[in-house]
């Protein structure tokens, strides 16, 4: 049998347009693959033309196959060996520099990029950079798997982008924190914000590589589907705005003690995240509360309390509306022993005197002109003794007033402030005066009022009697 395949090389062989076809075909396949990657191959062929592996295989007596084969292994080969020595040498090297300088320096803000590893993701991207500009020379004989390689090489990227960018913005939140103009501020909730964009718009930027369209198309696309996501991210969108609002007006702060009766809260604030408020309940119970709530309801902040490091004391005693009565001049003479109250009832005595007498009022009966009643004097000893407590503010309000009156008797309220906001402290403080009261108020033939007890309904004695 003939063997055609030589007469068909022959004849190729000595064929000139055969050989200007094969020629141009090369030519347009050189030409392609230099405008496709110019960029990134003009530093190669300008330290080495010929492509050093293919130069040095073209004499091994390999055929075509092979040599493009073992040109691209030994390349790839050289190019990771050299990716991972820049890698080792950053790690190694350059990181080790740059934690002695941050050693060195008395800042603080390099501390914490250091311990968050900032630099360490930063170096980790220069290995990824180098294989993927080389990718157009290693691969140069087989083009198409620039495209896949350089496509999983720009998604990996695209990851280390996203974890450096968060590393950095957990740094960052750690030095805000530090400064004492943020530290009452959410700056917990601005960085799961910023985490939060960040892997969405990484997520974005991985479809665009994969799909080859631009960023930009795909946020447009995006904008049709903003009912959608408002819908599955609605208690992400309603805390974010919540605590806009928190910020803005600022409702609450990260130490505040407040009370939300509607949740059973009452104790202070732990942090403020996207979604909810954390607080730490005095029985050391920790409550979370929507974020939204402070905005939509109402609580108590005790914020102004501790800033004024003073605590309210507002309490009333009932007295029993049949035990008050005028005060004549035996009872009057019995109060002046009262040496809390004795220039009170001197001054007074003489002003009721003298419009008594400028009036000509009848004194045969109690209830002409002006007289003193015992829950008056009351009143006053009460205002006297408050001023004398070294526990009770005289800077602020300090009054003892009477209530409306009510089915169970007249409210005498104590309107004050102690010196102390420590709960105990305040405690004993308001226990301590009203003990007194209570015991004072008999002195000027005052009962208080309490509901009907077994002994009282059967007539029995009270102890101390």
């Amino acid at each position: 049998m003939p063997n055609f395949g030589f007469l068909r090389l022959v004849s190729r062989s000595v064929n000139p347009q055969y050989k200007h076809k094969k020629q141009e075909t090369s030519n347009r396949k050189v030409n392609l693959a230099t405008l496709a990657n110019r960029a990134t191959f003009a530093l190669m062929e300008h330290i080495n033309p010929g492509h050093w592996t293919r130069s040095l295989l073209d004499g091994s007596g390999l055929n075509d196959w092979w040599i493009s084969s073992l040109t691209i292994v030994i390349d790839l080969a050289v190019l990771v060996v050299a990716s991972l020595l820049a890698d080792f040498f950053t790690r190694r090297i350059v990181i080790g520099l740059i934690h002695r300088a941050v050693k060195r320096t008395k800042a603080t803000w390099d501390d914490h990029f250091f311990k968050e590893k900032v630099f360490q993701a930063l170096v980790h991207i220069m290995p990824t950079l180098i294989i993927r500009s080389f990718l157009p020379v290693v691969f140069d004989d087989v083009p198409r798997f620039i495209s896949p390689l350089d496509t999983l090489l720009s998604i990996f990227l695209v990851y280390q982008i996203v974890i450096l960018v968060n590393r950095a913005a957990r740094a960052g939140s750690h030095i805000v924190e530090e400064l004492e103009a943020f530290k009452d501020k959410p700056v917990r909730t601005v960085l799961s914000v910023v985490m939060f964009l960040t892997w969405f718009i990484g997520v974005l930027a991985v479809v665009s590589a994969l799909t080859h369209t631009p960023l930009s198309s795909i946020l447009g696309a995006l904008a049709g589907a903003t009912a959608i996501l408002i819908l599955i991210f609605q208690d992400a969108i309603n805390g974010l705005l919540a605590n806009f609002q928190i910020v803005l007006y600022d409702l609450i702060k990260k130490g505040d003690w407040i009370t939300f009766d509607k949740f059973g809260v009452d104790g202070d604030v732990v942090s403020i995240d996207l979604t909810t408020v954390k607080i730490k309940n005095f029985d050391n119970t920790i409550s979370s509360v929507p974020a939204k709530a402070f905005v939509t309801d109402s609580f108590i902040n005790w914020r102004g309390m501790r800033l004024a490091q003073v605590r309210r004391i507002k309490r009333n005693l009932v007295i029993d509306l049949e035990s008050v009565a005028f005060v004549n001049d035996e009872v009057l003479a019995e109060f002046k022993k009262i040496e809390r109250i004795r220039p009170y009832l001197t001054a007074r005595e003489r002003e009721i005197a003298a419009h008594n007498a400028e009036f000509g009022v009848d004194k045969s009966h109690p209830v002409n002109g002006r007289h003193m009643t015992n829950l008056g004097v009351f009143r006053a000893y009460a205002h006297a003794y408050l001023e004398e407590l070294p526990n009770i503010s005289n800077a602020h309000t300090l009054m003892v007033r009477q209530l409306p009156a009510t089915g169970q008797g007249i409210p005498l309220e104590v309107y004050c402030f102690a010196n102390t906001i420590v709960w105990t402290e305040y405690e004993g403080i308001a226990s301590d005066l009203f003990d007194h009261l209570i015991a004072a108020a008999p002195s000027f033939g005052l009962n208080l009022f309490q509901a009907p007890t077994a002994a009282s309904v059967r007539g029995g004695a009270l102890p101390f009697e």
